[in-house]
């Protein structure tokens, strides 16, 4: 549970293998793990493979925001588990979950598999002026944070520089900084769960948020 973990204050490459250290134990007993993040990797997903089996086990959900950054193949692997959820599952049942090798095709049947089988959502967010028109290619939605709920509903929150991707928590140089909801930060970790919540539902006034097939349906990926 969360409670019984250490957390860090703050978190960089100098204190160790980020995944092992953070992004593992935080997600082993997940009932609930919202994303915001600039840039995401299907690959992300397969580093923290023995975290998402406890999120599975505990019949969580993950809900991802990211910027519209989402590669082709991994559109199509998310229209797959979409539009395909019970063969998908089926086929998938078979494949136990396991940290990736960095091979593309396991990170996208992963991704897949929790579309599939409901345990993940994706919506995409695109910039927008004060008119709810999407902004020229230079702006981005850039915005880090997590927030992850455990099955006895305390709240782990994070931001920083990290980005849902293979090298953000591999690979990179990043720094993010860690709250927690019973302890003298629970108004900073209520904020940043309000604003999730503001965000995926299309509240606020320069973003655009959308489900993935609507983004492709109305072409603004482009």
């Amino acid at each position: 549970m969360h409670r019984e973990v250490d957390w860090k204050l703050k978190y960089t490459p100098d204190d160790g293998d980020l995944v092992k250290l953070f992004y593992l134990p935080a997600l082993l007993d997940a009932k609930r793990y919202d994303r915001l993040t600039g840039y995401f990797s299907a690959g992300a997903l397969t580093l923290a493979a023995r975290g998402i089996e406890g999120l599975v086990r505990n019949e969580g959900r993950m809900r991802l925001i990211v910027g519209c950054t989402l590669k082709p193949n991994e559109i199509a692997a998310i229209h797959e588990g979409a539009e395909l959820r019970g063969k998908v599952a089926e086929h998938l049942r078979r494949w136990p979950l396991r940290p990736g090798d960095g091979e593309e095709a396991d990170a996208l049947e992963l991704l897949a598999w929790m579309v599939a089988n409901d345990h993940l959502d994706v919506k995409v967010a695109i910039p927008t002026d004060e008119h709810g028109h999407p902004v020229t290619e230079s702006a981005l939605f850039h915005e880090k944070t997590g927030i992850i709920e455990d099955t006895n509903g305390d709240r782990i929150a994070w931001t920083g520089s990290l980005n849902e991707t293979a090298s953000g928590w591999r690979d990179n140089w990043e720094k993010f900084h860690v709250f927690t909801s019973w302890g003298p930060d629970v108004v900073r970790v209520e904020g940043e769960k309000q604003d999730f919540r503001d965000l995926w539902a299309d509240r606020r006034k320069r973003a655009r948020v959308i489900e993935v097939p609507d983004a492709v349906r109305e072409h603004l990926l482009s």
